[in-house]
């Protein structure tokens, strides 16, 4: 089925963009989701009216993202967690923890953003990326101590 996107869709095209995509998950997902719009004649002369708009949508989304970034590079989140002697927890910090972190501290992300590239299952402190898009990445220090 020939869709036209209304909003760039990570490993499937960006906004405006005419692609052919299998009749199911238009139907069931894309369009529903507000995401495509079938490819008809009527709506193939708006192509560059949804492609101004998607590029709006996404400056403005950009922007509040850098904001959320600056935020983020001012911060250490610390985490108290039970260890045995030689420092390693008896659990670790998850996204799930990083992502109430920022909540507490008015940074809203989701759990997908944050990306830890090894479990943090020791006392001490790391680094974690949280990646907006691909050019806006901030870093967050974490430091995890004995407690509880």
């Amino acid at each position: 089925m020939k869709i036209i996107l209304t909003e760039s869709i990570e490993k499937v095209g960006k906004a405006g963009q005419v692609i052919t995509v299998k009749d199911g998950y238009a139907r069931n997902y894309l369009i529903p989701k507000g995401y495509a719009i079938l490819a008809n004649a009527a709506n193939l002369k708006k192509v560059n009216e949804i492609e101004t708009a998607a590029k709006e949508k996404t400056d403005l989304r950009n922007v509040e993202f850098k904001l959320k970034a600056q935020a983020i590079s001012g911060l250490v989140a610390t985490f108290q967690r039970r260890a045995d002697k030689d420092g390693k927890l008896f659990g670790s910090v998850s996204e799930v923890d990083i992502m109430h972190f920022l909540e507490a501290n008015d940074v809203v992300c989701s759990k997908n953003q944050i990306v830890i590239d090894k479990p943090i299952k020791n006392i001490g402190e790391e680094e974690v990326k949280i990646q907006f898009t691909n050019e806006i990445v901030a870093r967050l220090q974490i430091k995890v101590e004995e407690g509880e």
